[in-house]
């Protein structure tokens, strides 16, 4: 299915594959981290690169902006989470996790909240203090789960934290620490998403199938939805939490959960990408969702009317990650090749 090939509004070589990238909150600065470790600030409207660093020793796995302050947070293979000035391009805090590998890293809507996970173990922190006072830190450190942490994710209001490992998923409650719901799965996870209006949580699993659970749990409940071509690791909500965007192979199934929910249902198939799917993103607050793949095409759909591309932006290299910034007009995309993209997105 073609779409109008619409070239990107700037690319930048910078040289290293990207794993993780995102926007300021006024949309004005972008901020890549690259396998290698290394990290960029990047002025969004021109695509010049205003800082170079090294973020993290051995390799870099994942960056958040904070939504709320003008900073963003890295982790990496050092054992480290870093709070960066991106005006100044100077590290402000460094918070040590139990051990290396720091592999996953998310931060909660309002920005109040991070959450890291090394190994099986996730901290839980004010990223409010994150400017050196004394005792700022992890306030939470929880351990014992059955395995090495596959994903976080945070409900919309911030309150809970999901975490998914082999066996399911267990949910916390971000204040005190405490679990609050057991959503158990026989087998490994490898992603996690929380519906936007907290009726589901969803995880993609080792086994190609997309598993939901909704909210509040009871068992017998669960439903399972099959059919991938391979494993499920982008995730991705429409604002309202009537769709459900999954990749897992070339294809992409956006799912209705609205009503009783996508028990028996059968989803939209949004087909057009000639390499399987890496990267998935909807807007904040509009329709369109934007997906890029392993052949390096980013395309843009409305997937709640219709099962064809809008438009499309062919890029050199596989895309590794793709993020909306702030105004949702424009993607930011990274590849492979190290090359970083911004393309503006259609009008619907």
């Amino acid at each position: 299915m073609n779409a109008p090939i619409r070239p990107a509004d700037w690319v930048l070589d910078l040289s290293e594959p990207i794993a993780a990238l995102g926007g300021s909150p006024d949309g004005s600065l972008i901020a890549a981290l690259g396998t290698e470790g290394s990290a960029w600030v990047v002025e969004a409207s021109s695509g010049r690169r205003i800082h170079a660093f090294q973020a993290h020793e051995g390799g870099g796995f994942r960056l958040v902006w904070n939504p709320m302050a003008h900073g963003f947070a890295t982790a990496g293979q050092d054992g480290q989470v870093r709070f960066w000035d991106p005006v100044a391009g100077t590290p402000v805090a460094s918070w040590p996790m139990p051990s290396s590998w720091v592999e996953q890293l998310a931060v909660s809507p309002s920005g109040d909240r991070l959450a890291a996970a090394s190994g099986k173990t996730v901290c839980i922190g004010r990223s409010s203090e994150a400017g050196g006072a004394a005792g700022a830190g992890w306030a939470h450190t929880l351990g014992g789960h059955r395995s090495t942490v596959a994903a976080l994710a945070w409900s919309a209001d911030g309150r809970s934290l999901a975490v998914a490992c082999y066996g399911g998923v267990s949910v916390y409650d971000a204040e005190t620490g405490r679990v609050t719901a057991e959503l158990p799965w026989k087998t490994s996870l490898v992603s996690l998403a929380i519906s936007p209006d907290g009726r589901w949580v969803v995880a993609g699993t080792q086994e190609s199938s997309v598993q939901i659970w909704p909210l509040p749990f009871r068992e017998g409940e669960e439903l399972a939805m099959s059919g991938y071509a391979a494993k499920v690791r982008g995730l991705a909500w429409h604002h309202s939490g009537r769709y459900l965007a999954t990749d897992g192979g070339q294809e992409l199934m956006v799912w209705d959960c609205s009503g009783k929910g996508p028990a028996g249902s059968t989803p939209r198939i949004l087909e057009g990408h000639p390499a399987r799917v890496s990267s998935l993103a909807y807007q904040k607050t509009g329709h369109l969702l934007a997906s890029g793949c392993q052949g390096g095409r980013v395309l843009f759909w409305n997937a709640g009317k219709s099962s064809q591309p809008l438009r499309a932006t062919a890029l050199a290299g596989a895309v590794t990650a793709l993020a909306w910034l702030p105004g949702d007009t424009r993607v930011v995309a990274g590849c492979q090749d190290g090359r970083l993209a911004l393309i503006s997105a259609p009008k619907v």
